[in-house]
């Protein structure tokens, strides 16, 4: 499985108005998505139990899935680069009591990791296919996957339509609305898909 040593060598930069630089000042995650990550936590967590998160970024998920203390029992997450491993360390997220931080590329890790309840994958310039592959062996009965869907054209990418061949699930596509403007208009600054697109679908797979 390929490592992409490029992005882990290069800098990234956290600016006060929620976003997250890459050395080109590109977005690699902005503001806005906090809506996207706050509906998507609520499918992953929604059997409790175990929950994994692949790549950190800005942590919205992250602080939603917390939220749900009551209900889960352990929160895994999995962050490879320097700069965001810092930024975790400073808030503290390698001493929250139920929380497990592995720093690391996920693609090191996979084969020893445990099954989960829930799964959500969002890395940047990484392969989505190639932990995919895995996901199936990587969920408990009943389990629910879901990821970042860049929605470039449609509803729903081919990356998403290839993660539900590859588990052979049933799903749901569950749209919410995207606040496109905001302060600071990141979304027209740094925006990564078609600003006409106003509905976002997150996509919800389920082991049967």
């Amino acid at each position: 499985m390929n490592i992409n040593p490029d992005y882990h060598n290069e800098k990234l930069t956290y600016t006060d108005d929620n976003l997250l630089l890459d050395s080109n000042g590109s977005a690699i995650m902005m503001g806005w998505e906090k809506n996207i990550m706050k509906h998507s936590a609520v499918e992953i967590c929604k059997n409790g139990g175990d929950i994994l998160n692949v790549g950190f970024g800005l942590g919205f998920i992250d602080n939603y899935i917390q939220k749900y203390n009551t209900l889960i029992k352990t929160h895994w997450i999995i962050e490879s680069h320097p700069d965001v491993q810092e930024k975790m360390i400073k808030e503290g997220w390698l001493k929250k009591e139920n929380v497990k931080v592995i720093f690391k590329p996920w693609q090191e890790v996979i084969k020893y990791l445990p099954k989960f309840d829930g799964i959500y994958f969002d890395t940047w310039l990484e392969s989505q296919k190639e932990f995919d592959i895995n996901v199936k062996n990587l969920l408990k009965p009943k389990g629910i996957y879901s990821f970042f869907n860049n929605p470039n054209g449609g509803v729903i990418n081919n990356i998403a339509k290839q993660s539900y061949d590859i588990l052979k699930s049933s799903f749901d596509i569950i749209p919410i609305e995207i606040p496109i403007k905001n302060d600071s208009n990141q979304s027209l600054k740094h925006q990564y898909f078609d600003t006409n697109i106003k509905t976002y679908f997150i996509p919800k797979c389920q082991l049967k």
